[in-house]
């Protein structure tokens, strides 16, 4: 599956810092992470997102979203992230999958989580 989007929720939603960071602007767009919540992780002192039933998470998607984008947003993430495949609700009432960013590994603050 080819994806084109991605749904950012933190330090990603500044349009000037992802401007810097890939060369470009990305077309981008309201959107909700469903079944998902987010917090602060304490070990990295940046917002995460973890599954979490009856959640919600407000972001924006970014769209045009190619390989050379996501190599470059990759390493800005660095190792203490992961991208994986949602599905995201559109502001318009639709659904699209996209890449998140979520914790590499689950810290001790959300190891409790269900």
């Amino acid at each position: 599956m080819t994806v084109s989007r991605l749904f950012v929720y933190g330090t990603l939603m500044d349009d000037e810092r992802v401007r810097r960071l890939v060369g470009r602007p990305l077309p981008r767009r309201p959107a909700v992470l469903e079944g998902y919540c987010r917090t602060l992780d304490p070990s990295i002192g940046y917002p995460v997102v973890h599954p979490l039933a009856g959640s919600s998470v407000d972001g924006l998607l970014l769209d045009d979203v190619d390989e050379r984008t996501l190599a470059a947003l990759d390493a800005y993430e660095g190792p203490r992230y992961r991208r994986v495949t949602v599905r995201v609700q559109t502001s318009d009432g639709g659904a699209v999958d996209a890449y998140v960013y979520v914790p590499a590994r689950r810290s001790a603050s959300t190891a409790e989580r269900p």
